[in-house]
Parts: structure tokens; C-alpha cells; sequence
């Protein structure tokens, strides 16, 4: 994959080239690949299969955690928040010792302490991540959700732009079940907070 320069613009295929464009700029690559069925049957390739089941498994388990969280999320997310979570629900499926390669999964990942570690402080916008905007510790029950501020003053521990007077807070608590592939979540009722230096 190469990233085009030049001044003239182009998308789509002219002899072995393809042009397209993404979010990174104008980029070209040259056409050429495997057959998929060869893929599929030639023993050659059966770390290539085991791949990519895996990788369909950790980008499910990626999309069911956006999923549960969604309503959170419109407003919220980065252009690049899927490719993001799926790269730590592969690492999160790595700590799978039990399955046989091929067949390895994130709900068995999740197992081990140090999977679930990945996941703490995921931001699901890194254009705005959550220590950027908040500056006062905070701590959160795993048991019930809660959300602990300690000693809070608005116009001290928040980023906001010039003019804004108030700030909202709103929280969630998800449970997603990777194994059958269901969650479900609970909303906080919306907080509306002067910004001024009243300690909370």
C-alpha cells in the first residue's frame, strides 16, 4: 500500500493498480491476492483459516460490546472505534489457553484477570478521551456500577469551552455476556451541573 502524492486524485482500478481513498489521504495497491477457494481448502493455508476465524470471533465480541453500549456511543465514539476494540478483543482472545488455535474465544479470554485489565480505561473516543475532559480522580464499584467523584469542583476538574455554563453527566452499566452473545445495560438519570467552584 502506497499514499498518492501527486495532485491528481483518482478512485478505482486502472490495470494492476487500485486507487481509493480513506480517512489517512489518496492511496494505492496493487491488485493480486489468493483465490478464496484455495484459502478454504489448501492445507497450506490452515493457519490462514485459523486466523481468520479467530479474528470474525474477535470482531463479533467487539461489535456485541458497541452494541450494548450504543446509546452511549452516538454522540460519542471515534471513526476508528471498531478497528480499536477489535484489536484489544484479539489480544483479550490470546489469554484463551483452553481452545485449540482456530478456535479460541473471548469469552474464555475473559477468564484471566489480565484480559479483562485490557478492556480498563478503553476510551471509546480517543479525540476526546475521558482524562482529557475529567481531571478529578474518580473510582467505580464493579459490583453495582457507582460512580465516585471525590471532592469535585466543576470549574477546576472539567475541560469546557469558553461560554458553557453548565455540564451533564450521564452514565451506564453494561453486562455483556460473550459467551451467548447478549447484554444488557442500565442508564443513569442525567446530571445537570453549574460550573462554578461549589465542591460536590
Amino acid at each position: 500500500m502506497a499514499k498518492l502524492k501527486g495532485i491528481l486524485k483518482i478512485e478505482g482500478t486502472l490495470d494492476e493498480l487500485t486507487f481509493y481513498k480513506t480517512q489517512d489521504g489518496h492511496l494505492v495497491k496493487t491488485k493480486g491476492g489468493v483465490f478464496a477457494e484455495r484459502i478454504a481448502n489448501d492445507p497450506n493455508f490452515q493457519r490462514t483459516r485459523e486466523n481468520g476465524a479467530e479474528f470474525g470471533s474477535s470482531a463479533t465480541a467487539g461489535k456485541l460490546l458497541r452494541n450494548a453500549v450504543r446509546n452511549l456511543m452516538m454522540n460519542a465514539a471515534d471513526n476508528r472505534v471498531t478497528s480499536r476494540l477489535t484489536q484489544i478483543m484479539t489480544q483479550i482472545k490470546n489469554y484463551d489457553v483452553i481452545s485449540p488455535r482456530g478456535e479460541r474465544t473471548v469469552a474464555i479470554g475473559f477468564a484471566d484477570p489480565a484480559a479483562l485489565a485490557l478492556l480498563k480505561d478503553f476510551d471509546f473516543n480517543d479525540n476526546a478521551a475521558l482524562g482529557g475532559v475529567l481531571f478529578a480522580p474518580f473510582t467505580v464499584s464493579g459490583g453495582t456500577g457507582a460512580i465516585n467523584i471525590a471532592a469535585f469542583i466543576p470549574i477546576n476538574d472539567i475541560a469546557y469551552p469558553s461560554g458553557t455554563t453548565h455540564v451533564s453527566f450521564k452514565s451506564a452499566y453494561a453486562v455483556v455476556d460473550f459467551t451467548n452473545g447478549t447484554s444488557a445495560i442500565e442508564f443513569s438519570p442525567l446530571t445537570n451541573l453549574l460550573i462554578d467552584r461549589t465542591n460536590m
